[in-house]
C-alpha cells in the first residue's frame, strides 16, 4: 500500500500523529498483558462476560486491514462487482450467526478440534482440523504483516528493500509479543477499541462523501459511473472478471469463498467459542452482524465516493492496485489534516489485532489438537498446554516473519485466495456437517478436510494467480492450466460432496450415537471446557 504523499515525503504532522499512536499501542500492549495467567492463551469459558463485547470482538476478527483497504479500491474500480464482494463478506457473518454460532458454542472446547471431539473421539479428525487451520493461518498472517509493513514504510517515508525488511521484522516481533503477553482477554480489549475507532473514522469519511453530493445517492452513483473507466458498465456485473463463462465462474467462486470463508476463519471461530453461553451467544452475533453491516455500508459509500471524486483513471495512476484508495480519498476530502492520520492509525490497529488473533488461533490449535496423550478435552487447559501454546505462538510468528520478508514484493492476492479457499472448502463444510448432520462420520470429515484442501492447492498452483500473467506471483513463468482465479466454485461443492460420500460409505462409524452425545451435552449445558 502506498500513499501519494510518500513520493515527496510524508507531512511532519502525519509522522508525529503516527508515532504518538505507536506509543499508545505500546501502552495498550502493557495494559492488556495477562502476566502468568495459566489460561491466557485460550478462550475464556465459564464467565458470563458482556455479549456486546464478544460481538465486537467477533466482527473485528472478521474484518482485516487488507479487506478494509482492498474493498474500497475494488468498489472504486469495478462498481457493482466490488459492492457484491462487500455483500458476500456480510453474508458470511449472517450464515455463521444463523446456523453455526450457537451449536459451536454449545459444543464447547477451546478450538474447533475440541468442539468436534464428541463427534469424533479419536485423534485423526483433530489432527486434520489442526493441519487445515495452520494452512489457513500462515498465508493470512503473511498477508496482513506484509501489507501493514508496506503502509508503515509509506507513512514514515522509508524506501528500499532494507527498510521494508526492517519494518516486517519490527512489526512482526511486536505483534508476536502482544499475542504472548496479552492472550485472549487482552487482545479482545484491543479488538473492542479497534472496532469503535474504525466505526467512527469510517463514518466521518462516509459523511463527508455524502455531504459532497448533498446527501443524494443518485448523484453519487451517477458521478461514480461517469468518472470511472467503465461508464454504464460500472453499475453492472463483469468489470472484475469479464463477461464470459470464465468471468461468471470467477465471480461466483469469489462470492462463495467470501460467504463461506470469512466467518469460518480460525480466529473468528475462536472468538465464537469464547462468547458468553446461552442466549448471550445469539446476542453477541447480532452485535457482530450489525457492526459488520455498518462497516460494509460505510466502505461502499467511500468506494463510490472515490470513483466519483478522484475518478478511476486518477486512482489507477496513483495506485494501480487500489489498496490506498481509502487514504487517498480521505486526504482529498481533508487535505493534510488529522483525519487521514486517524484513518492510517485505525488501519494499522486493524492489522495489529488481526495478526495477533490469527497467531493465537494457530498457537491454541497446535497446543490442543496436535498434542497427543494430553488430558481430556473437557478439562481446563493445563499449565503444560499453556506453555506449549506460547511456544507455538512464537514459532508461528518467526515463520511468518521469515516468509513475509521474502513476500514483500509478491502479489498478495494469491495469499488471500489460498486462505479463503481452504477455509470455505474444508473448515466450513466440516463445521456444518459436524454440528448439524447426525450421519456425519470421521471418514467424511477426513475426506472433506484433506481432499478439498489438496484440490484447492492444485487448482491455485495452475491458476493465473501463480503464472501466466504480469500480476502473477511468478510473472516470468507460464504453467497455468485454468482460467479460474478463484477455485471455490469447484472446491466448495467438492468439499461438501466428499464429506457426504465418505459418511454414507462408512458403515462402521456409529455417527448417530456420537451426534446424540453432542446434542445431549449441548442441552444439559456441558459446554465448558
Amino acid at each position: 500500500m502506498v500513499i501519494a504523499a510518500a513520493h515527496s515525503g510524508p507531512p511532519p504532522s502525519l509522522v508525529i500523529v503516527f508515532m504518538v499512536f505507536l506509543g499508545m499501542c505500546g501502552f495498550l500492549w502493557l495494559f492488556t498483558a495477562s502476566g502468568h495467567d495459566d489460561t491466557a492463551m485460550f478462550p475464556t469459558r465459564g464467565t458470563p462476560g458482556k455479549a456486546w463485547h464478544s460481538g465486537l470482538a467477533i466482527s473485528g476478527d472478521s474484518l482485516s486491514a487488507v479487506t478494509l483497504m482492498a474493498l474500497v479500491g475494488l468498489i472504486a474500480f469495478t462498481g457493482y462487482d466490488g459492492i457484491m464482494l462487500s455483500v458476500g463478506c456480510v453474508m458470511s457473518l449472517v450464515l455463521l450467526a444463523l446456523l453455526i454460532a450457537e451449536p459451536l458454542r454449545k459444543a464447547g472446547g477451546h478450538t474447533v478440534g475440541d468442539a468436534l471431539a464428541r463427534r469424533f473421539p479419536g485423534r485423526s479428525v483433530r489432527t486434520a482440523v489442526a493441519v487445515v487451520t495452520l494452512a489457513v493461518c500462515l498465508p493470512y498472517l503473511v498477508l496482513q504483516l506484509t501489507a501493514i509493513s508496506a503502509l508503515t514504510c509509506a507513512v514514515l517515508g522509508l524506501t528500499g528493500g532494507t527498510a521494508k525488511t526492517a519494518c516486517v521484522i519490527v512489526l512482526g516481533s511486536g505483534m508476536i509479543s502482544l499475542a504472548l503477553t496479552g492472550g485472549m482477554r487482552g487482545t479482545a480489549r484491543i479488538q473492542i477499541v479497534k472496532v469503535i475507532a474504525l466505526l467512527l473514522a469510517l463514518a466521518v469519511v462516509a459523511v463527508l462523501v455524502l455531504h459532497r453530493f448533498h446527501w443524494n445517492p443518485d448523484r453519487l452513483l451517477g458521478a461514480a459511473a461517469s468518472h470511472s473507466l467503465l461508464g454504464d458498465g460500472f453499475l453492472g456485473p463483469g468489470a472484475l472478471y469479464g463477461h464470459g463463462w470464465s468471468g461468471m465462474a470467477n465471480r461466483i467462486g469469489q462470492l462463495i469463498s467470501l460467504a463461506l470463508g470469512i466467518g469460518f476463519l480460525p480466529q473468528v471461530t475462536m472468538r465464537v467459542l469464547a462468547a458468553p453461553p446461552g442466549r448471550a451467544t445469539r446476542t453477541a452475533m447480532h452485535w457482530a452482524v450489525a457492526q459488520f453491516l455498518a462497516v460494509s455500508a460505510f466502505l461502499v459509500v467511500i468506494g463510490l465516493g472515490t470513483a466519483a471524486i478522484l475518478g478511476s483513471p486518477a486512482l489507477h495512476q496513483a495506485d494501480p492496485s487500489g489498496s490506498s484508495a481509502l487514504l487517498l480519498i480521505t486526504n482529498t476530502l481533508k487535505p493534510n489534516g488529522v483525519l487521514v492520520s486517524v484513518v492510517i492509525c485505525v488501519v494499522f490497529l486493524t492489522a495489529l489485532t488481526t495478526v495477533t488473533d490469527v497467531t493465537l488461533a494457530a498457537a491454541t490449535s497446535m497446543a490442543r489438537d496436535l498434542t497427543p496423550g494430553e488430558a481430556d478435552r473437557h478439562d481446563t487447559p493445563t499449565r503444560r498446554q499453556e506453555h506449549r501454546a506460547r511456544w507455538a505462538a512464537a514459532l508461528a510468528g518467526v515463520v511468518t516473519i521469515a516468509v513475509a520478508v521474502k513476500a514483500v514484493d509478491w502479489n498478495l492476492l494469491v495469499l488471500t485466495t489460498l486462505a479463503l479457499t481452504l477455509s470455505s472448502s474444508g473448515l466450513a463444510p466440516v463445521l456444518f456437517y459436524g454440528l448439524l448432520w447426525p450421519r456425519f462420520t470421521a471418514r467424511g470429515a477426513l475426506w472433506c478436510l484433506y481432499g478439498s484442501s489438496v484440490l484447492g492447492l492444485l487448482l491455485i498452483a495452475v491458476s493465473p494467480l501463480i503464472s501466466g500473467s504480469p500480476a502473477a506471483a511468478f510473472p516470468g513463468w507460464d504453467f497455468h492450466r485454468t482460467t479460474l482465479a478463484n477455485p471455490a466454485l469447484v472446491t466448495v461443492p467438492v468439499g461438501f460432496a466428499l464429506g457426504w460420500l465418505g459418511s454414507i460409505t462408512d458403515r462402521r462409524d456409529s455417527a448417530a450415537e456420537h451426534y446424540g452425545k453432542l446434542a445431549t451435552a449441548s442441552l444439559v449445558g456441558r459446554s465448558t471446557g
